[in-house]
Formats: structure tokens, C-alpha cells, sequence
């Protein structure tokens, strides 16, 4: 049973190591245009006793204050899940970004960030980020978006392994976004964060889903995610990607 158990949570975590490294804002941000606080926040408790006590728990919060051409978005994600005195997982992140929007049209704006994270299972014992650069809204309409965004940050490190590393990166995305006559709708996220001194010292991080109706009521919608980091630490896999399909139900 805790073989079979072992297996599951397996699969659990590299859902979870899919986005644990990049977070991927743009999926978070959400399209609201209304003035003022908005947001979620969500809380979890499990305990199952079988053959050995599992344990999982986390809190995710997503707050946005919206002002004029102000944005400040706040991100937390933790979780953790524990069985037999082990963690399978157990990572978390905050993450706060500022959008100051200008031009008549306002598709230019200024980004400035600060993340920290940690993620035991990938030996990262703490991760902290600050950077700050311009985004692009090349395209934004209901049917179609194209964001592009590109921010050198500084990185600070520390591994379980106590390897310490202080690097300056260049973070730079893009989005796209389309909704096709037929209803299919596809979006697309990809980070990439080389090291300014060290190009070979690069991650990546690609998002995609595809959602389209089958019938009136019924939606099927398939995601892909992927994260590849050039120089992982240790023991730790270069490339980890999660396939999951799902079926919506709308009424």
C-alpha cells in the first residue's frame, strides 16, 4: 500500500515541480479591469490514516489593487504533503509585482517585482528575486492578446546543500492568447531566464491549454507544462513536463 501510495504522490509532485521554479504570473494576473481590492483566498487541511498518516495542507492567496494605470498584484502559494516522517512535498512562494501603465493606449508598462521561494525536494532552501523592467502589450483584445516583457532581476540562492549563488538574470516572457470562430481557445506562457555572465546557465518554462466545446454543456481542455533548467543542483532532474487533460461541465 505505501508502495502504490509512494507511486501517486510521485505523480503529485511533478505536477508541483512543473511551476515551482518560475512562477508563472501571467496566468495569475487575470484581465479585471475594475478599481479597487480584489481577490481570493484559498485553505487546505487533510489527514488520512491507513497504513500510515498522510498529512497535506497549504493556503494560496491572489490579491490585486487596481488604481488609474496602478496594478499591485499579490501571489502566495505553499503546500506540503507528508508520510512516513517524509515530505513528498513541500515548496512555497510569495511574489508581489507593481504595473505602472502609460502611453494613450496604455499598452507600455513599467514592472518591478520581489520574489522569494523555497522548495526542499529541489534542494532549493531559500530563493530570492527583485527585478524590474518594461512590458508590451502588443495586442489586447478579447479574441486575441500578445504580451511580450523583459526584466533583468538579481538572484540570491541557497541550496540544501549549502552551495550559495548570487547571479544577475534576464527574465523575459511572452503570451499569446487566441479564441478561434469555431470557440477553441488557446493560450501559451514561455519564461526564459538565461544568466547575464553565463548564457549556457539558462531555465525555461512553457505553459500551454487548449479548451475547446464538445457539446453545448461540455468542454474538453488539455494543458502541457514544461521547466528545463541547464544546471539544476545535484541529483535533480534538467527537465521535468506534465500532461493533464479535463472535461469542464457548464450549466
Amino acid at each position: 500500500m505505501i508502495r502504490r501510495f509512494s507511486v501517486l504522490i510521485s505523480l503529485l509532485l511533478l505536477v508541483q515541480l512543473s511551476s515551482a521554479q518560475i512562477v508563472n504570473v501571467e496566468s495569475k494576473r487575470g484581465n479585471r479591469t475594475q478599481e479597487g481590492l480584489h481577490g481570493n483566498v484559498r485553505l487546505n487541511f487533510n489527514l488520512t490514516r491507513n497504513t500510515t498518516d498522510i498529512i497535506s495542507y497549504g493556503a494560496q492567496n491572489n490579491v490585486q489593487y487596481l488604481k488609474n494605470r496602478h496594478r499591485l498584484l499579490l501571489l502566495t502559494d505553499l503546500s506540503r504533503v507528508r508520510a512516513a516522517d517524509a515530505d513528498f512535498i513541500n515548496n512555497g512562494y510569495e511574489h508581489i509585482r507593481y504595473n505602472l501603465e502609460f502611453g494613450k493606449k496604455r499598452h507600455f508598462a513599467f514592472e518591478a517585482f520581489q520574489q522569494a521561494q523555497f522548495n526542499s525536494v529541489q534542494k532549493i532552501r531559500y530563493r530570492q528575486l527583485a527585478g524590474a523592467g518594461l512590458r508590451w502589450n502588443v495586442v489586447e483584445r478579447d479574441s486575441l492578446k500578445l504580451w511580450l516583457g523583459s526584466l533583468p532581476m538579481y538572484e540570491y540562492e541557497e541550496l540544501t546543500t549549502d552551495v550559495i549563488e548570487r547571479n544577475f538574470r534576464q527574465s523575459s516572457y511572452l503570451l499569446l492568447f487566441f479564441v478561434l470562430p469555431s470557440g477553441l481557445e488557446f493560450q501559451t506562457i514561455n519564461y526564459y531566464q538565461p544568466k547575464l555572465d553565463d548564457w549556457s546557465d539558462y531555465r525555461i518554462s512553457h505553459s500551454s491549454t487548449l479548451e475547446f466545446g464538445l457539446l453545448e454543456w461540455l468542454r474538453f481542455n488539455v494543458s502541457f507544462n514544461l521547466l528545463y533548467d541547464s544546471k539544476p543542483p545535484v541529483d535533480i532532474p534538467d527537465l521535468i513536463f506534465t500532461l493533464k487533460n479535463g472535461l469542464t461541465v457548464e450549466f
